[in-house]
């Protein structure tokens, strides 16, 4: 089996479709690289698309627009595959390319999430999780999942937990892995959450002896990050802090911390992280900060169903301590989630039937 992905560089994106690939040894995975011409190219393609996804366009007019929208080198890589089963993307600049390469290669489109303006009705198959299952306009093109396919495989982290514990010769004790998101519309971490995020860690280390892994991410507010570096980085209770710029000798210090943690505490704005989080096969908390609208956005929705599905659990800041004192003395076992498997699945027999 040929898969071809479609990137548009952004990790998140990413994350989806190399979580799938992984999944599937059998296949053949060819990675093309997609930039436009110019952001308005890409919005009229869309539109077009829209409108006209449907129909059956000449392979003239189909080299046409991706010549038109598509930098050289992009459009000089599409000429290039030939025999192909699957065009996979994730995103909506992908879509419309998606849909115009797979009716001139004969291939099944699959795109991950509900792409905008394009929607999913075109697609041969769509991959949603439980936030987008409302949007569906057609019912027998979807695989729904819970949240979102990523590349985090529990399997895995515990190989890698064995092997980095014996190259950084860490001690037998508790820990605890801070997954730090940002600010968008609904929500964000202030200076105060982040006081009273030291605080706790500082106390729960020294009452759990247990160590601390954080890191943060490009989103995280600056003046957040830089409390965080000078009351928690240097401490002897933090076995390592990784911020975006930060270097490492750690090949990959995100997962690092996945498979090293005992409990992962991931803040509630980033839904990724914490589908990744919950594919661990670790404890997972979902932490509240901040928040800027009064409305809840609706991805709480699918952390109130993923706790009572057991798959995670969900916290304030100001009961943080009490939280990861039960967790870490808590016997109950931890229920994955299973959403790239459940995709791969969906691919293979979407494959089976043509």
């Amino acid at each position: 089996m040929k898969v071809v992905i479609l990137s548009d560089r952004k990790p998140g994106h990413y994350k989806q479709s190399l979580g799938i690939v992984d999944k599937m040894p059998e296949c053949q995975a060819v990675w093309l690289e997609i930039q436009f011409r110019g952001k308005w190219r890409d919005n009229l393609l869309r539109v077009f698309m829209c409108v006209f996804g449907g129909a059956p366009l000449p392979i003239f007019l189909i080299h046409t627009f991706l010549r038109w929208s598509l930098i050289p080198e992009a459009y000089h890589a599409l000429l290039q595959l030939q025999t192909v089963d699957i065009i996979l993307s994730t995103g909506s600049s992908m879509a419309a390319v998606n849909l115009l390469l797979g009716e001139l290669l004969g291939a099944k489109t699959v795109t991950c999430r509900r792409p905008s303006p394009v929607g999913i009705r075109y697609f041969d198959l769509a991959i949603l999780p439980m936030i987008s299952w409302h949007q569906a306009s057609r019912k027998d093109n979807i695989c729904r999942t819970i949240g979102v396919p990523n590349p985090i495989s529990s399997d895995v982290l515990d190989v890698k937990r064995e092997q980095l514990k014996d190259e950084l010769h860490l001690s037998d004790c508790p820990r605890i892995g801070i997954l730090l998101g940002g600010t968008d519309r609904h929500e964000t971490i202030t200076i105060e959450d982040a006081k009273w995020l030291s605080e706790v860690c500082q106390a729960t280390a020294k009452t759990m002896n247990a160590q601390i892994l954080l890191t943060t991410s490009r989103r995280t507010p600056s003046d957040v990050t830089e409390h965080l570096v000078s009351t928690v980085k240097d401490t002897d209770w933090c076995s390592f802090f990784v911020t975006p710029d930060t270097f490492s000798e750690l090949e990959d210090p995100y997962q690092a911390i996945l498979a090293l943690s005992d409990l992962l505490i991931v803040t509630a704005d980033s839904f990724s992280m914490v589908c990744e989080a919950a594919s661990s096969g670790r404890s997972v908390a979902v932490l509240t900060l901040s928040h800027k609208s009064v409305r809840l956005p609706r991805r709480y929705e699918i952390y109130r169903y993923m706790e009572e599905s057991s798959i995670v659990s969900q916290c304030r800041l100001d009961d943080l301590e009490t939280h990861i004192i039960n967790s870490l003395t808590s016997n109950m076992p931890n229920k994955p989630l299973q959403d790239t498997e459940t995709a791969v699945e969906a691919i293979r027999q979407l494959v089976a039937n043509c």
